[in-house]
């Protein structure tokens, strides 16, 4: 239950660590914004309205709007912005607001409203306990207005019977530009921070993704060691018995004919194992450059002669060396192929296309009987098959994906029930 919370608490702060890091551009961007808008509304109050501005005071309230947001600016270049600088920032505003409100008409200054706007971006970006301060920062700060403040002065005072016509007109302006304002920015903000839970979304898969390989690498290896005196003593016990056979001429030739079968059998068990357990690793985790012929020679070695006469091949017009991690490459389009021929008929042919330009493109196409939509998308799970029971485990495609993703490639597949299923592995080599 401890881990479970522990959990939930770092999930909690890994989100709001990505909100900070969305949020502060736009936080930056929306306070160059409001600091031109300020000094065109005090233009066109002056101009249109003969509103007497304190031009001193409040040219010192705008620049140091100007001053923070130039300090703001400088966070953008830490990998892990504080909150508690944005909470700042938005605390501070509240506080420039409120001074501009008092200077400027006190409560009869339409643009209050504005307050909104910053308390919508703290419930967006920081949460509930800094909405609600700043919500209550902004509520007693507008307060005191009604008794702290600076009335209208007109430069003609007979235009001051008109106040509460421009009362009303700068509501309207007000109204539409916190609208404009919280409309735009809070849901950019929201797009921005839904394209970044869709990033973690991802990387959590690709970690979960990760973490399965290894625990099914590690049982793998696990049974390899296991699995290897027996089967060991076994490839003894046959050799022993083709030779003792061999010293008998009237012994039927179909009991040597099983014999070898078994130690071949024995021989590609022993080479699997050799692969789970680690053995091989060494020289397959290398990239060695390899012909593309040779190459689709060992896999149709590995598929054996039967499946190799049913795989039709088409390779591209100039093909070059292909310089990958031999050994786990050749599992990979070996065990996709072996997927297109289990899902095909007896008599139906394999496909395998090859393209080298300007990524490694391996497209293997089966005519089998394809995959429903639900069965599609489970396809790439571990240990899920659509085959018979004991006819296989469902690790090809997860392993050949986490291949794919270890390379920096992908691997997509497209199926339909009755039209087969074509399955396509890009690595850029």
């Amino acid at each position: 239950m401890m881990n479970l919370q522990v959990r939930h608490a770092h999930e909690v702060d890994e989100r709001r660590e990505h909100a900070s890091r969305v949020v502060i551009p736009w936080l930056v961007r929306l306070r160059w914004g409001s600091l031109v808008a300020l000094v065109v509304a005090a233009w066109a109050a002056t101009m249109f309205w003969g509103v007497r501005l304190p031009l001193a005071p409040l040219a010192g309230l705008l620049a140091a709007m100007a001053t923070t947001n130039a300090a703001l600016t400088f966070q953008l270049r830490s990998p892990v912005p504080r909150r508690s600088v944005i909470g700042g920032a938005l605390l501070l505003d509240a506080g420039l607001l409120t001074g501009i409100i008092y200077l400027i008409g006190g409560p009869l200054n339409p643009f209050s409203i504005v307050y909104l706007v910053g308390i919508t971006m703290g419930a967006v970006a920081l949460g509930h306990r800094w909405a609600v301060a700043l919500a209550v920062v902004s509520i007693l700060a507008y307060g005191l207005t009604f008794v702290y403040s600076r009335p209208f002065e007109f430069a003609d005072p007979t235009l001051s019977g008109g106040i509460l016509a421009l009362h009303l007109y700068g509501m309207w302006v007000a109204l539409a530009a916190a609208a404009g304002l919280i409309a735009h920015f809070v849901s950019r903000i929201a797009e921005a921070l839904e394209q970044r839970e869709r990033e973690l979304t991802l990387s959590r898969a690709a970690a979960a993704r990760s973490e399965r390989l290894a625990a099914l690498f590690a049982l793998g290896a696990g049974a390899a060691h296991e699995l290897a005196t027996p089967l060991s003593t076994i490839r003894t016990a046959a050799i022993e018995l083709e030779r003792t056979l061999a010293g008998r001429p009237q012994t039927s030739s179909s009991i040597g004919n099983y014999v070898s079968v078994m130690r071949q059998e024995i021989d590609r068990c022993t080479a699997v194992l050799d692969g789970l357990s680690g053995r091989a690793s060494a020289a397959s985790a290398t990239d060695v450059g390899i012909p593309l012929s040779t190459l689709l020679d060992d896999v149709k070695v590995r598929l054996g002669q039967p499946l190799a006469k049913r795989l039709e091949v088409t390779l591209p017009e100039d093909p070059c060396a292909v310089t990958a991690p031999v050994e786990p490459l050749c599992q990979v389009l070996v065990a996709l192929l072996r997927n297109a021929f289990d899902a095909s008929a007896p008599h139906q042919s394999v496909h395998l296309r090859v393209d080298q330009r300007p990524t490694l493109r391996v497209e293997v196409t089966d005519q089998g009987r394809g995959m429903a939509p639900d069965e599609s998308a489970r396809a790439g799970d571990p240990f899920f098959t659509t085959k018979a029971p004991g006819a296989g485990l469902g690790l090809g495609l997860f392993l050949a994906r986490a291949f794919a993703d270890q390379m920096g490639g992908s691997l997509e597949w497209r199926s339909a029930v009755g039209e087969g299923t074509s399955v396509v592995l890009d690595l850029p080599v």
